[in-house]
């Protein structure tokens, strides 16, 4: 294939990604010099406040424009409660930020980010502070709050839903003489048609393999497409199983044998990028989040409603199976006013910002109501594939070692798609990796 851009290169970018990555280390709650677990444990989980005052700070990722445009002078002149800053950073910094503020018990931030593997380390650690069950409203979806959840404790409330689904681009569908009505249900189906759609500078297939996260959720999700899992109920790594070498090779084949993966896919760092890519009109399928169809048929794109398909991701042993996403906030346990920070979670979770959510930013929304509203499906159609994607299996495996394991496993896949190793090396790498993590964290 002609390309400025070569293979080979690409390859190589992204194993040097990879390895800067791991050497660069990742700050953990369960590092001793961390100080994670030094808290008050006399104090027991936060109820909401008779009448919340005073002023908040937040620290979110960069997901949601919402609330800094409408949300928080809503919740201000809903409550009185001040948001004296609210700062937003990219998701793949966070973690090491907000382990060294925890760590460093400092009390200036009041409300962090938080997703299942966040609040599985950090809840653990005594970082957030956990939610009295009279806190968490009673109409929540369960995959939702269980990304602000660990070991039977809730340290959070959730901002959205996210399951990922297909997409793909019905005008290449079309071109290549694919039905551009019906995307393709099995994994052979889908490489034929990535096969149908590569050519030149177009691609059949990309995805976000460029950071640790991101190869951590591409591998969980090919994982999950072939029936394997990453642990047993007692948290010994499965996913060196005969179902995890079979995915990763059929995942490396899409890069190195089928040669249907964008090889900028090693270089795409996050989600959002991966949208904007896939608007641009010169790639055939993505897996991606919700968001990417409000991309993907918006002002900027040149695709449309038209021109957009959306169906269950195409598995491998199974008919299909995916990942979630969902993130909340939570309530740093050194926060100095607690209950107006429980009323800002509270606030995000209510049905009016929920619909806000679905209509204005293309996420799923974390009440039960707001996802049977009719008008939500309306205005976010994909909500239809994601009511039958929880007829198969979704799952992120949030664990308090997630961030260590994401570095760990990133290095490995590099590795594969590089082809300097074979997948059974690198999984069985892994596992043996992953569990003295898990023992360091859970004895």
């Amino acid at each position: 294939m002609a390309s400025a851009f070569s293979r080979r290169r690409a390859i190589q970018l992204g194993a040097a990604a990879a390895g800067a990555m791991t050497l660069g280390g990742c700050v953990s709650a369960n590092d001793p010099a961390a100080g994670g677990g030094a808290t008050d444990a006399a104090e027991g989980p936060l109820k909401p406040g008779a009448a919340p005052s005073g002023e908040i700070t937040i620290l979110d990722d960069n997901t949601n424009m919402l609330f800094k445009d409408s949300t928080i002078p809503a919740f201000e002149a809903a409550t009185g409660i001040t948001v004296k800053t609210y700062t937003q950073g990219n998701f793949n910094d966070l973690h090491d930020r907000f382990a060294t503020l925890f760590a460093a018990q400092d009390t200036s931030v009041d409300v962090v980010m938080t997703w299942a593997g966040w609040s599985a380390e950090f809840g653990q650690a005594g970082w957030l502070q956990e939610l009295d069950a009279s806190a968490v409203p009673e109409d929540l979806i369960q995959p939702a709050l269980d990304a602000v959840s660990w070991d039977g404790k809730v340290y959070g409330l959730p901002k959205f839903s996210s399951v990922q689904t297909m997409f793909w681009n019905k005008e290449l569908f079309a071109a290549a003489d694919l039905d551009p009505e019906q995307g393709p249900e099995d994994w052979d189906a889908f490489v034929a048609a990535a096969k149908a759609m590569t050519k030149d500078d177009q691609w059949g297939y990309a995805c976000d393999i460029g950071n640790a996260a991101g190869a951590y959720q591409n591998f969980l999700r090919v994982l999950l497409l072939n029936g394997g899992d990453m642990y047993d109920a007692d948290f010994k790594p499965t996913f060196n199983s005969e179902q995890g070498v079979e995915a990763l090779t059929r995942f490396a084949e899409l890069l190195n044998l089928h040669q249907v993966m964008d090889p900028a896919s090693l270089q795409t760092t996050n989600a959002s990028d991966l949208g904007d890519q896939f608007a641009r009109g010169g790639t055939g399928i993505v897996f991606n989040w919700p968001f990417q169809y409000a991309v993907a048929t918006g002002e900027d794109s040149t695709l449309d409603a038209a021109t957009v398909g959306n169906g269950l991701i195409p598995g491998m042993s199974v008919r299909s199976a995916s990942i979630d996403g969902s993130e909340g906030f939570a309530v740093s346990k050194f926060s100095q006013n607690k209950e107006a920070a429980l009323a800002w979670l509270q606030f995000v979770a209510t049905g009016e910002v929920q619909q806000q959510i679905v209509t204005e930013e293309g996420w799923f929304p974390v009440s039960q109501s707001v996802l049977e509203d009719p008008a939500s499906v309306e205005a976010l159609p994909v909500l239809e594939t994601y009511a039958a994607s929880t007829e198969f299996a979704t799952k992120r495996w949030g664990v308090p070692w997630s961030s260590e394991l994401d570095q760990l496993l990133s290095v490995q896949i590099s590795e594969v798609m590089n082809e300097r190793t074979s997948p059974q090396e690198a999984l069985d790498s892994a596992a043996a990796q992953t569990e003295e993590l898990v023992r360091r964290y859970l004895g």
